[in-house]
């Protein structure tokens, strides 16, 4: 990839990461003053909030990832098979890490995953893909469909 290119992402990156701030500050505060429809009104106005605070932290963090890759000279590169990703991708998705042609087998393997899991469950069972066993997730010892996480933090959520 070009210098120019590689220097306007990293410009790109550095302005949203200077305007990080904007995103940040406080959920509402709850007052139990008002009728119900106003408590209700601002709890829901909080959850909003929170899901926003953490979809955005999880963009930020994609684009630190970025900016080390740009550091690292592998910025452009698909983690999966090593080719250069398109710059027309880059423009749509700077933060993309795998080529379309990767993404698109990604997306397909995992909308397969989601229909085989909705037909089990239709017929009473629930099916753990064999991808989340290797990531860590065991079945409970009562054999049951309960399912826990043993390798996930809240550093990796967000």
């Amino acid at each position: 990839m070009e210098k120019a290119t590689i220097e306007h992402f990293k410009n790109l990156f550095m302005e949203i990461l200077s305007e990080e701030e904007v995103f940040e500050g406080k959920l509402s505060e709850m007052s139990m003053e008002g009728d119900e429809v106003d408590i209700v009104s601002l709890e829901k106005e909080n959850q909003l909030d929170f899901r926003l605070k953490a979809r955005n932290a999880i963009y930020l963090k994609k684009v630190r990832k970025s900016l080390q890759k740009i550091e690292d000279g592998t910025f452009g590169e698909c983690e999966d098979c090593g080719s250069e990703i398109s710059f027309n991708r880059l423009k749509a998705r700077p933060t993309a890490d795998l080529c379309i042609h990767c993404k698109e087998l990604e997306e397909k393997n995992e909308n397969q995953l989601v229909h085989k899991n909705r037909d089990s469950i239709k017929n009473g069972g629930r099916v753990l893909p064999i991808e989340h066993l290797e990531k860590g997730y065991r079945k409970d010892e009562t054999g049951t469909t309960n399912f826990t996480v043993s390798h996930m933090s809240y550093q990796d959520i967000v």
